[in-house]
């Protein structure tokens, strides 16, 4: 039987984890939607992070304008290589993306996929135990 105090600590610790929320990406096929990759969204976040199946070991960011909140840029990061430089991340925009609400979508457009690729609006709600799984480096984020 557990001791008061390590229920209190593994409840403490259940409400210091950040809470995740998953979105799918795909291509419309002709009658169904493809899923390609996933995305993330950390709590308290508007930066979401991007998987996608074909490139497994790129990691991408999805990031609101700050003009229009319709409106994103897609890019990727680098590790900055100066030792003597105060940023952290290279930035690189490779794409852009607009919100559709209509469609409860956000169409992507990488510059190199000629491809229009779509991550919906709502988080996924799938329960199975691979479907929760949160890739490592996604919880490095932006």
């Amino acid at each position: 039987m557990k001791s008061l105090k390590e229920v209190l600590n593994e409840q403490t610790k259940k409400l210091k984890e950040p809470q995740f929320y998953r979105f799918q990406i795909f291509v419309n096929g002709n009658e169904k939607k493809d899923i390609v990759g996933m995305a993330w969204l950390k709590e308290g976040q508007r930066i979401y992070t991007i998987k996608l199946w074909t490139f497994l070991a790129e990691k991408f960011f999805l990031l609101p304008s700050k003009e229009d909140q319709a409106k994103y840029l897609i890019m990727t990061r680098e590790p900055v290589k100066a030792e003597k430089s105060k940023k952290k991340y290279h930035w690189n925009i490779v794409g852009n993306a607009k919100a559709n609400p209509v469609n409860g979508v956000i169409e992507l457009n990488f510059d190199l996929i000629g491809k229009t690729t779509y991550m919906s609006i709502y988080p996924d709600e799938s329960k199975s135990d691979l479907a929760q799984r949160i890739p490592d480096d996604v919880l490095e984020a932006a």
